[in-house]
């Protein structure tokens, strides 16, 4: 019913990155159905229209989620705890595709089969780093950090932090990895 969606962080009753949101949304309902869809969804309308809602939430930070299709939404308001995230599993998948925020992520959940104990993933696409289960990757190395030119989908927090120069955007291949002096995962809720 809704095969799209966007994750949306709301810090101390303020919406991050919407403009990016919104962008990414508009291109994957065209994408998705084909084309220009005559009826949008404005998101900081309906963020705003249920503001009542994520204001009596007790956390300072709150995923939203609103999942989408041609015509129509649902949303949804979590309380968030910040993760860390210390060791990676490198894992092959060829033929993965998510240059779209599905909301089928079934392939997700059989990559993290193969974690091996570690913490997240790292998913390898032809020899090239991408991302992880649930965002972006970032890698450190001596005070630069980088992130792989060849995403499965380009996040809204990376888009944030390449315009602010932040990060470089670089190919990085899979025996890279040992080379660099940390790794981070990035997504709509957790920044640099």
């Amino acid at each position: 019913m809704f095969p799209l969606f966007e994750t949306i962080c709301i810090v101390k009753q303020q919406v991050q990155n919407i403009a990016l949101h919104q962008q990414r949304y508009e291109k994957s309902v065209a994408e998705f159905y084909g084309g220009y869809v005559e009826k949008s969804i404005n998101l900081v309308e309906i963020i705003d229209k249920n503001k009542r809602i994520y204001s009596e939430i007790n956390s300072d930070i709150i995923r939203c989620r609103i999942d989408y299709n041609k015509e129509h939404y649902q949303i949804q308001f979590f309380p968030y705890q910040r993760k860390n995230y210390r060791t990676f599993q490198p894992v092959i998948c060829d033929d993965i595709d998510y240059h779209l925020k599905f909301s089928h992520r079934a392939i997700f959940e059989q990559l993290l089969q193969q974690k091996q104990g570690c913490d997240e993933i790292i998913i390898i696409k032809q020899g090239n780093v991408t991302d992880c289960s649930i965002g972006n990757l970032i890698f450190r190395k001596n005070n630069q950090w980088m992130t792989s030119n060849t995403p499965l989908l380009k996040g809204t927090q990376r888009q944030k932090l390449l315009a602010e120069g932040k990060i470089q955007e670089r190919r990085i291949l899979l025996e890279d990895l040992p080379y660099f002096d940390e790794v981070r995962v990035i997504n709509a809720l957790n920044g640099l």
